[in-house]
């Protein structure tokens, strides 16, 4: 049986879902924790992790005495050592994300993927292909390998409509991760379902978390060159 979602995922799925369905744009003011308390019938403590989270995923920003507004960027952009989801993201830029799933199987695990995992090679896992839109434009290819026993329903959901990072986040959240980013040329398939020139430069963030003591997923987030950038900050800055 799954386990059921925590409440402050809930909360914080529905903020969301008002951002992709632009009933907050870009710099917008969001419900304040009383209308959410009111609107939804939990606990304060709950609306504020929810909003917690959004903050520290960048996709709103809070500002003492005035409210929570929804954040936007100019440029598709990522922290390198964090984890948001992608559809969030958009909307926070004030733009339509949509999803187009090319993949969504059980898969056998090669060698190389099995070393990733911790498994035997020939262990079945689940495997994702989805091209994320910006308006019009592909902005992320994601290939995805999901383990069974953290998220035994994955190949139920429908991904054109909600993302297999909210999905994952919300089933288990992270413990652990790591990700490697590189610099490549695009091949054949990859630069055709980004609708680039193939050898196109990309930027390719190689992802694996873990939950409960194992891995949880492994995957390849692939970006046109041109349509992204990692950004950070650190220390005290003013």
């Amino acid at each position: 049986m799954t386990a059921a979602q925590p409440v402050w995922a809930r909360v914080k799925r529905h903020v969301l879902s008002n951002i992709r369905t632009g009933r907050w744009r870009a710099g917008d003011r969001i419900a304040s924790e009383h209308e959410l308390v009111r609107e939804l019938g939990v606990a304060r403590m709950t609306i504020r992790r929810a909003l917690d989270e959004l903050t520290r995923e960048g996709l709103i920003v809070r500002k003492a005495g005035v409210g929570a507004f929804v954040a936007g960027e100019p440029l598709a952009e990522s922290h390198p050592l964090e984890i948001r989801d992608i559809a969030a993201e958009v909307a926070a830029r004030g733009r339509a994300w949509r999803a187009e799933v090319v993949a969504l199987e059980a898969a056998v695990l090669d060698a190389e993927m099995a070393e990733r995992f911790g498994m035997a090679a020939g262990a079945t896992v689940f495997r994702s292909e989805i091209i994320h839109f910006e308006d019009a434009a592909p902005i992320q290819l994601e290939r995805r390998w999901v383990n069974p026993a953290i998220a035994p329903d994955y190949l139920t959901q429908d991904f054109s409509s909600g993302t297999p990072a909210a999905h994952l986040l919300a089933a288990a959240p992270i413990e652990a991760g790591e990700q490697i980013v590189r610099a490549e040329a695009a091949d054949a398939r990859t630069a055709g379902l980004l609708r680039i020139p193939a050898d196109a430069p990309v930027l390719t963030v190689a992802r694996r978390t873990w939950s409960r003591g194992q891995v949880a997923s492994a995957a390849r987030l692939i970006h046109p060159g041109h349509a992204f950038q990692l950004a950070g900050r650190f220390g005290d800055l003013p």
